[in-house]
């Protein structure tokens, strides 16, 4: 690491022990952790520390420890921003990261939008390359992202957090060909943009996500160099989503809708990774197999304007049905047995993770999906939190069946001969406890069965248990707080 171009001697009254031989770099690193009020005590330490500050490639700031200070505290903050923007201009410091948290209802008075507008402007024109704008407004009020940012050459990440309000795309495009990262929400969308040839005019783009989006019926992405998008909407009047991006990797869908007719139509014979969590809608198309998926997230509710959705999941389930590892919520897996769209084969699925949303049987489920998976090796069934799914009541029927060993013996399961992993969740302890019996009884190859336990179990239960256990398999029984800590249940965060 390159050592500070500018020695002090010993003897310089302005000498400072702490930073004298440290590299710039690294007591740049030390001074991004610093509050803007911190960093402008620092400045007046020595002449040392204020030549650090002013040269920081990393500007951070924020009036949010400032909403209830007096004006006089306030002016001072702001005069000393100024001053150092100033002379981080007269030096010309190239900015590697400008990150700016501003709430402009702080009491900030109606200069703060000027100000900050200028910052921003300051930034661009020293070549910044990362910016990360998180913003606080009323209700529903603008943000114009700035022109500027759209034709800057330097730039590579824009990150864009309106609060409450939203952030307002222009209706113009530039071609900014360097910017990689594009992450902005709330956003909402002009009627007359034309948000496809937008996106698109960023040729090097390579990450979008846009959340909460609204304003507009229809969007449409083809962007010839995005790998991931991000997208979710809440709002009902968008109707059609398409996505055709040859280069697309990696696709998050997070759609709910009360009402009207949906449609999501993708083209990506390139996708690895795609999830889908909330509403299902009226109309799906994939225009090509998608060979190449290796990840597939699905949680989504059954459309209560329609009488029947199974030719929609059906087109859902050939579109990931080459995937091997697959993230269901039980409440998305009940609605495809009700719907006759179980048992589906997924020929390719190794790793299956069933996140359990309710308290309801989960067996017949479970079973219908498992008859289709031959060549499964790592099975995670887990309890989450009914926070932010679905409402799908489970009404699947309870105690007109006996899901014993000889239930599940019957089923002929073939997934059991090269099973490797399970992690399973005690929620519903007879029927919970027959299935662990039967996998440790049949799955000739597993190896390891982890058991997180949400309640205290009685020894009777465990010593029952442990009779089916081969010499090989460890088996492993965990509380609530071991599983906490030792995170046996890897259930993938979208889900």
């Amino acid at each position: 690491m390159e050592q500070p171009t500018k020695q002090k001697s010993v003897n310089d009254a302005d000498y400072d022990g702490r930073f004298s031989d440290l590299p710039d770099e690294m007591v740049h690193h030390i001074l991004s952790f610093l509050q803007m009020r911190d960093l402008s005590r620092l400045s007046v330490v020595s002449r040392r520390c204020r030549e650090l500050c002013i040269s920081n490639p990393h500007l951070d700031l924020s009036n949010i420890d400032l909403i209830n200070s007096d004006e006089s505290s306030r002016s001072r903050f702001y005069s000393f921003v100024d001053r150092l923007i100033s002379l981080r201009c007269m030096h010309r410091v190239k900015r590697q990261t400008f990150r700016l948290r501003w709430s402009f209802v702080a009491g900030g008075g109606g200069g703060d939008e000027y100000r900050v507008a200028t910052w921003l402007q300051h930034a661009v024109n020293m070549g910044v390359e990362r910016v990360n704008l998180e913003l606080v407004f009323d209700l529903g009020k603008p943000f114009d992202l700035p022109l500027c940012f759209l034709g800057c050459n330097s730039l590579r990440q824009l990150k864009v957090d309106a609060g409450d309000g939203f952030v307002k795309l222009p209706s113009s495009y530039f071609a900014a060909t360097n910017l990689q990262t594009l992450t902005l929400g709330p956003v909402r969308i002009e009627k007359g943009c034309n948000v496809g040839e937008l996106l698109s005019s960023f040729k090097s783009l390579k990450r979008l996500s846009l959340d909460k989006i609204s304003g507009i019926k229809s969007m449409t992405f083809t962007s010839p160099s995005v790998e991931t998008l991000r997208l979710a909407t809440y709002d009902d009047e968008l109707c059609n989503i398409s996505i055709v991006q040859e280069k697309l990797q990696d696709l998050f869908i997070y759609w709910t809708s009360k009402s009207g007719s949906k449609s999501l139509t993708i083209y990506a014979p390139n996708l690895k990774k795609f999830y889908w969590k909330g509403s299902a809608v009226d109309y799906y198309n994939c225009l090509r197999d998608l060979s190449h998926l290796l990840h597939a997230g699905m949680n989504l509710s059954f459309p209560t304007h329609q009488a029947s959705c199974k030719h929609i999941f059906d087109k859902i389930l050939h579109s990931i049905q080459r995937a091997k590892c697959l993230s269901i919520s039980e409440s998305f897996v009940e609605v495809l047995l009700k719907q006759g769209c179980l048992p589906f084969l997924f020929d390719n699925l190794e790793y299956l993770t069933v996140s359990r949303t309710s308290r309801g049987d989960l067996v017949l489920p479970l079973c219908s999906l498992l008859r289709g998976t031959f060549n499964l090796k790592h099975l995670t069934v887990s309890c989450l939190s009914t926070r932010g799914f679905a409402n799908v009541t489970n009404s699947m029927p309870s105690g007109e069946f006996s899901f014993k060993m000889g239930y599940w013996q019957s089923q002929n399961l073939m997934f059991t001969r090269q099973l490797k992993t399970v992690a399973l969740e005690l929620s519903d302890r007879e029927h919970e406890v027959e299935l662990i019996k039967y996998l440790l009884k049949n799955a000739e190859e597993l190896e390891v069965m982890n058991i997180l336990c949400t309640s205290p179990v009685s020894s009777d239960l465990i010593t029952e248990i442990r009779k089916y256990k081969k010499p090989s398999t460890k088996l492993r029984l965990w509380s609530t707080i071991s599983y906490i800590k030792m995170h046996y249940f890897c259930v993938d965060h979208f889900i």
